[in-house]
């Protein structure tokens, strides 16, 4: 007998029977192994089925998170936290409690995290108490319905038979460097200062920290650690119809080389305000259908709610749509498309995947799963609870923390036997639009979020909140459009698809459970936009504040205007030339007496004095400043008045030889 296997026996005689702790295990270990033995030996109610199977999960989590608004730190915390999860089944694997439709309900319970065994025995006492008397009324209302309406043609057994996997360790010290994720944090929301007409603007960087233990009485004995770090942004303004327009970006890392840089967040951020100001000024257009272009950040959206339903819990809830039950060989994709879940597979361009993992939460190894071969219906995602002719796990039983797992998608990867340039595409896209009588298609880009418009799971329609561009039909320039989404029913839009392309990119889904999306962009025969489901407000009524440096850099330069007579007039004005960085040598204007600059995060601030002998050449020369500040900003400069036209004998009496804003004198 190899180690493994002997572990797994000693494990399952130790749970089965009273036997004496193993050398060197810790208080955790001895009071899961102490009451799941209790369990399966003991815990039963008169007139009531005992227990066959028990099993627990056991998550010590440590979670650190910061927020920021505007670029400055608002919160940052930290908060550690044990809780577990039992799984006690009643009955026998061909009929047990398991529910028919799978259940969203939180199953966890926080229990001591100090190493003291009584605390945590008594927990798990009143832990597994609790999930048997829920058990057994599940598995009595399971029985009734049995007899009441039979058994369904596409049910089978309750509990797939798996081999008890070995895989116990210690937790690995914690790879993540806190310094460097605020340094990213701060980089995150350094371009938000330079842009004082957002509505709000926020980041966040989080990183929770998981290991999980995985028991069972038979011998089950997993243990993994589940890290990850999510960074993310989002920026909202009004539009000048009062409609909140909001772009964000998310990054999601399970090692620390999987972070971006510090000036890749900085780049992202600028380019995000860049869309942000196009997209308040965008068109806007009444909701329509066309045929469509979706990016790969879009389809691989629409390829996770495919694989969604693709779950084995699906096919057997009679609550859901058992949209593929009974298609296997069937075909439901375009002949040139493949679709495969592949866990195993740890990068993709050289980039480690999210979805990546070697164990589902049932304890049983990850393996690749072919789904649809050549637009053919091959298989599905299972866990431990089987689907007919499809009797044991193929390693897919993932969900959220402290939730039932199912069967869920991991590394999800779509690809074409004839993939296509995007230029191709576009070409296509327009073609089709013309046969089809339609003036635009549309181009959906840059998926920002998805949402479930109805039902639960995997059911329903879904929301697809991206960029959208109008691709004229005659080959014109496409023009960009605001406050419309893309809706429509995952199974029809995959059924719409035309073709692929090349492109093949990947995208991170965090659903809970980790999940990467490999997948082309993909032309569509038609779909679907409806209206955003923002509304108009009212604009703040003050204007906002103006970004500011704490030290900006100063300079000022005093020319004396020749000859000024008496009743001289002087204004004051002040302009921001937005984008500038650099400080100006000179300013060698008619009419200037004196003139300052001030270097700002959104541009160069330049105070100008302008004198004349009389209101006509003092106005003269203030016009003259308009049009060389016109020309150096290109047009992009801001104008306010310090100091209207006044007799140059009243300002000195005021401000001396001073500005307006150093104050009265």
């Amino acid at each position: 007998m190899n180690i493994p296997a002997l572990l797994a026996f000693s494990w399952a005689v130790s749970v089965g029977a009273a036997a004496a702790s193993p050398a060197g295990e810790n208080a955790l270990e001895r009071a899961v192994r102490a009451e799941l033995g209790r369990a399966k030996r003991e815990l039963r109610a008169e007139g009531y089925p005992g227990v066959y199977h028990a099993a627990l999960t056991v998550w010590d989590l440590d979670d650190w998170d910061r927020w920021s608004a505007m670029g400055a730190a608002r919160v940052e915390s930290r908060r550690s936290q044990r809780i577990v999860m039992p799984d006690l089944r009643v009955g026998g694997a061909a009929l047990d409690n398991h529910p028919v439709s799978p259940k969203n309900d939180y199953l966890a319970t926080p229990v001591s995290m100090a190493d003291d065994e009584y605390a945590l025995r008594h927990a798990l006492w009143r832990v597994l108490d609790g999930a048997y008397k829920s058990a057994t009324a599940d598995f009595l209302r399971k029985q009734e319905r049995l007899v009441s309406l039979g058994k369904a043609e596409y049910d089978t057994d309750d509990l797939s038979p798996e081999p008890a996997v070995v895989r116990v360790s210690t937790r690995p010290a914690s790879p993540w460097d806190l310094e460097r994720l605020r340094r990213l944090e701060g980089a995150l929301g350094e371009p938000f200062r330079l842009d004082p007409d957002l509505l709000y603007a926020e980041s966040h960087v989080g990183l929770r920290r998981l290991w999980v233990r995985l028991r069972d009485t038979d011998g089950m004995a997993v243990d993994k650690a589940a890290d990850a770090v999510k960074l993310d942004f989002e920026a909202t303004a009004l539009s000048s119809d009062g409609l909140r327009e909001t772009v964000g970006r998310g990054w999601s890392a399970r090692t620390p080389d999987a972070l971006p840089s510090e000036d890749e967040v900085r780049r992202a951020g600028r380019e995000l305000l860049a869309d942000l100001r196009a997209l308040r000024v965008a068109a806007t257009t009444s909701p329509f259908s066309a045929p469509a272009l979706l990016d790969p950040s879009v389809s691989a959206a629409l390829v996770f709610a495919l694989g969604q339903r693709l779950s084995g819990e699906e096919l057997r809830n009679p609550s859901g749509a058992q949209t593929f039950r009974g298609r296997v060989g069937d075909r439901v994709l375009a002949s040139d498309l493949t679709l495969v879940d592949d866990p195993t597979r740890l990068e993709f361009k050289g980039r480690p995947l999210f979805g990546h993992y070697e164990y589902d939460d049932h304890g049983v190894p990850a393996r690749r799963a072919t789904l649809v071969e050549r637009g053919v219906l091959k298989g599905f995602l299972l866990s431990r609870y089987p689907v007919k002719n499809f009797p044991r796990s193929n390693g897919h039983g993932r969900a959220p923390l402290g939730l039932m797992p199912i069967g869920s998608p991991g590394v999800l990867f779509l690809t074409t036997a004839d993939p296509q340039p995007v230029g191709g595409l576009l070409a296509r896209l327009r073609e089709r639009c013309r046969l089809a009588g339609k003036p635009y298609g549309l181009w959906i880009r840059n998926l920002r979020a998805s949402v479930q418009q109805q039902g639960g799971g995997a059911q329903g329609s879904i929301r697809f909140i991206a960029r959208v561009d109008l691709i004229p039909a005659d080959g014109g320039t496409p023009v960009r459009v605001r406050d419309l989404d893309l809706v429509g029913t995952p199974l029809v839009m995959a059924g719409s698809v035309l073709a692929a392309g090349d492109d093949l990119d990947d995208s991170e889904v965090d659903a809970g459970a980790p999940a990467t999306v490999i997948a082309p962009s993909l032309l569509l025969s038609e779909a679907e936009l409806q209206r955003s489901e923002t509304k108009p407000e009212k604009a703040p009524i003050l204007p906002p504040p103006q970004p500011f440096s704490p030290e900006p850099a100063r300079t000022s330069a005093t020319r004396r205007v020749p000859f000024i007579p008496k009743g001289a007039q002087i204004q004051v004005d002040r302009y921001l030339i937005s984008g500038r960085a650099e400080l100006l040598e000179s300013f060698d204007v008619p009419g200037v007496y004196a003139w300052r600059q001030t270097r700002t995060p959104d541009g160069l601030v330049l105070d100008v004095k302008v004198v004349g002998g009389n209101l006509k050449t003092a106005g003269a020369a203030a016009r003259g400043v308009d049009a060389a500040v016109a020309a150096l900003a290109k047009d992009a400069s801001r104008r306010s008045v310090l100091s209207s036209l006044r007799a140059l004998s009243a300002y000195r009496a005021r401000f001396g030889d001073g500005w307006p804003d150093d104050g009265p004198r």
